[in-house]
């Protein structure tokens, strides 16, 4: 009987089916994947061989209690991990819950895990240390710093593979010197004239490792050799602060590097001068802000001293800028403003009392339009007259932006005296007491009867009243300029 195939006359040959599918696609396209797979294979050995390998996402936990509970056991790692774990134990050196010491907080643990990465050695385990190694750059625990530095750049030096990425650690390998090559690797960049910006690219590292410690030295050492051309410099170093802070004001990078910058900028134009001052307010704050300019702890001395003059010099150029526009906005009077520019470097404090469209005629100039929120405050009078109340030495002074208004001086010691914090102010007319007597008499040119607290009037006499001012500053308040 026949079969349905015979009947349909259905004739199949598994083996001609199969040498006619060999050439049913055309040859030139076979040529052509072949090709683009050689290529897309090429790139991913070369991305491959130029990328620190990827955190673990699972199993670090795993493998910290596993080791930790083999070293209480004191029966040795023979055949206790595989090289999965092994790779990740490179990850976990930090890692710790409850009451139990991270491997590398422990030197006993540190020196027993080298002992046995270094029995099953991989050259991929250099990727965890070095994050570990950066990652805790400049760490207090100074003698297991000291062992993975040595372990590390011992690896590092040794290496002899193929793979780009640690042929260039090798290459760059005195920029990982534990007690420089941060510092070397900074200057490296500043002298061949590469952008701060290229500093991880530069080691082949991810640029997420920018917040890292270590970039601390390196964005250090760059400003050192690069600070004789700021102004070209300045851009970048910001825009790097930015990142290693993970725009995080304030910062113990940001605090030493902006401090160092605008001690630096003290000569310079003042177009440069108000480019740092912008920088100085976006990575560390106002510097009428004691709080925010602390040194941080454990800062050396000469750390604590540049800190802190930089935040008077600082306050100086906030302080010079807004007596500036107070007295050419709110009044418009040249010859107060040229008279207490004079004594910006002794002002440790002020602030503008005032109505609120005051506020806003201030914060539509340019030069102090960011600063003016912090450094305003809004009574509830409408009347267009407005207060600087600033701090000299012992004294709490105020100047009014109308013209009739006495010039004020009260001890910054007087309880009864106006407060820079205070909570609410129905008028600047509340800073006034007409009942205070003058703080200078004068005759002709002679000048008596000073006190240590009253008022002053702009009025010229036979001395200008810039001179009468000067001369009680000097006798009463110490101040001279």
């Amino acid at each position: 009987m026949n079969n349905i195939n015979d009947i349909l006359e259905f004739r199949f040959s598994q083996n001609s089916f199969s040498e006619k599918g060999k050439n049913i696609v055309p040859t030139h396209i076979l040529n052509l994947c072949q090709s683009r797979i050689s290529t897309l294979n090429a790139i991913t050995e070369k991305i491959g061989n130029s990328m620190i390998d990827e955190k673990p996402t699972k199993g670090i936990r795993d493998v910290y209690l596993k080791f930790i509970k083999i070293s209480q056991l004191y029966n040795g790692f023979n055949d206790k991990f595989d090289k999965r774990e092994l790779r990740t134990l490179t990850y976990a050196l930090t890692y710790k819950e409850h009451q139990e010491d991270s491997i590398f907080e422990n030197s006993n643990y540190l020196q027993q895990c080298f002992l046995l990465l270094n029995n099953n050695w991989r050259d991929s385990f250099i990727s965890g240390l070095l994050d570990c190694y950066l990652s805790h750059w400049g760490s207090s625990n100074k003698e297991s710093f000291n062992i993975l530095s040595k372990f590390l750049t011992s690896k590092i030096e040794n290496y002899k593979g193929s793979r780009s990425l640690f042929q260039s650690l090798k290459t760059n390998a005195k920029f990982f010197d534990k007690d420089k090559g941060d510092l070397d690797l900074g200057a490296t960049l500043a002298i061949s004239n590469k952008s701060i910006t290229e500093a991880t690219k530069f080691l082949s590292l991810p640029d997420h490792w920018i917040t890292y410690p270590y970039f601390s030295g390196v964005i250090n050492g760059y400003f050192e050799k690069s600070k004789n051309r700021l102004e070209t410099a300045l851009d970048d170093i910001s825009y790097v602060l930015e990142k290693h802070s993970n725009s995080t004001k304030a910062t113990r990078t940001n605090k030493l590097i902006v401090s160092k910058i605008i001690r630096h900028s003290t000569t310079a134009s003042e177009i440069l001068q108000n480019k740092v001052k912008d920088v100085a307010f976006k990575l560390v704050g106002d510097p009428g802000i004691t709080s925010i300019w602390r040194p941080y702890e454990n800062a050396s001395q000469s750390e604590i001293s540049t800190i802190n003059k930089a935040r008077e010099v600082l306050n100086e150029w906030v302080t010079r800028q807004f007596i500036n526009v107070f007295f050419e906005k709110c009044i418009n009077d040249n010859r107060r403003k040229r008279f207490w520019l004079q004594y910006s470097k002794k002002i440790t404090a002020f602030k503008v009392f005032g109505p609120s469209h005051i506020k806003r005629i201030l914060k539509t100039d340019q030069r102090i339009s960011e600063y003016v929120d912090g450094r305003f405050h809004s009574v509830a009078s409408n009347r267009g007259v407005s207060a600087f109340m600033f701090l000299i030495g012992e004294h709490k002074m105020i100047e009014f932006s109308d013209p009739g208004y006495a010039f004020y001086a009260y001890k910054a010691s007087n309880s009864m005296a106006p407060s820079f914090d205070a909570k609410y102010v129905s008028s600047v007319d509340n800073f006034r007491d007409g009942s205070m007597s003058m703080l200078v008499y004068r005759s002709g040119y002679h000048l008596h009867s000073f006190s240590d607290e009253g008022r002053l009037s702009h009025n010229d006499g036979d001395m200008k009243w810039e001179d009468v001012f000067s001369n009680w500053l000097k006798r009463k308040a110490g101040i001279n300029v």
